[in-house]
């Protein structure tokens, strides 16, 4: 083959595998129309958003009191026997004294011998304050994607071996005020074996996992796995720059206040849609949402009925991949791992200079750009 012809060949070869790559981030398709009952649907999902989402419902609105009555009786017509717990609570840092109301139930597991561990699923339903933000995407596609997931499973008319516990927290935007008082005072906290949290940080793009433990992450990585998820999009690298970052989510306060740990599931793009008059029902992609309730159905099912044992002193990096989903393997790998690598590196060189395929010079050259 010419060699200007397998350049070319070469370079459509990458194109297309990045393509492929990024294509394989987050759901493509999304179906409407008649979903199974005992399925995530993105149209039932939406009848909620446009509800939670019709205005601005921050602490202290007319509006925010609505939402929160609104979901009450959302649980209830599932046949969930709800309740609220309301408290003060202050976060340093943050400036603001509020008065949270959380909204929660609990379907009961069968197993009377789990250890008292249960299944956490959560988001928060208030919005921004300041920026009359009508949060359809922050968090309120948290919220719906909850509230069909919790649906559908009801609908599969199987019972749980763990218990299931649905949070709704408050006052999030005001210093992450509901999820404190909740990990802080409520007896249920201590029953919490993984908590699955479903928030946004834009108003569409892929949703990231990102893991929040105190100690190793590799009985939550592994768990993760057999759950299956479809499209899944995680790696170690983010949550590593996320702990650098000074912004925390609900997931935080409850791994620092009662040691809970789990994962929680965010898309970050059309960033400039966040905390503004612009996160809006019309505004929110489809297919994030989608991925949301991909996340959440095969882990819901996968957590109701496994051991919530999961803390663990060893530590995975680990990463999605096209087509086998997630790759992951201990930190302990990766000096012997970097080594081969640069090992097999410097014979391919040495190979191809004997061969005078390769130049010193010409590799010199490559290499002054990137110094």
């Amino acid at each position: 083959m010419p060699k200007n012809y397998a350049s070319t060949l070469s370079f459509l070869l990458l194109c297309g595998l990045v393509y492929f790559t990024f294509f394989t981030f987050k759901p493509q398709f999304v179906l409407h129309g008649d979903i199974p009952e005992n399925e995530f649907s993105i149209d039932r999902a939406l009848v909620h958003l446009k509800v939670i989402s019709a205005k601005p419902h921050s602490v202290g609105t007319a509006a925010h009191e609505e939402v929160q009555e609104y979901l009450l009786k959302v649980l209830q017509n599932m046949g969930l026997e709800t309740q609220t717990q309301e408290a003060f609570a202050y976060k340093p840092g943050w400036g603001a004294l509020s008065k949270a109301q959380n909204v929660m139930a609990r379907i009961k597991g069968t197993d009377e011998e789990s250890d008292g561990k249960a299944v956490l699923i959560f988001s928060h339903y208030d919005s921004a304050p300041h920026t009359a933000s009508y949060g359809a995407s922050d968090a309120g596609s948290g919220v719906v994607t909850v509230l069909e997931g919790v649906r559908a499973f009801l609908a599969t008319g199987k019972k749980p071996k763990n218990d299931i516990i649905i949070l709704f927290t408050d006052a999030e935007e005001l210093g992450l005020n509901g999820a404190s008082i909740f990990a802080r005072e409520h007896p249920w906290a201590k029953d919490v074996g993984v908590a699955l949290n479903f928030e946004a940080r834009g108003s569409g793009g892929p949703s990231n996992m990102i893991v929040e433990t105190n100690g190793g992450n590799s009985k939550l990585i592994k768990a993760f796995a057999k759950a299956n998820p479809k499209n899944p999009y995680a790696n170690s690298l983010a949550y590593s720059i996320y702990k650098i970052l000074p912004n925390d989510t609900d997931s935080t306060v409850m791994r620092e206040f009662a040691d809970i740990d789990g994962f929680f599931f965010a898309f970050l793009s059309d960033h400039f849609d966040y905390h503004t008059a612009m996160d809006t029902y019309k505004r929110l992609d489809r297919s994030s949402l989608k991925q949301q309730g991909q996340y959440l159905m095969p882990l819901l099912a996968y957590f109701a009925n496994a051991d919530l044992n999961l803390k663990s002193d060893v530590d995975y990096v680990y990463l999605n991949m096209p087509i086998i989903k997630m790759m992951y393997y201990p930190f302990s790998w990766i000096w012997p791992m970097l080594i081969l690598a640069i090992l097999g590196f410097a014979a391919l060189v040495l190979y191809g200079i004997v061969k005078q395929k390769l130049s010193v010079r010409n590799i010199s050259f490559g290499f002054l750009p990137l110094l």
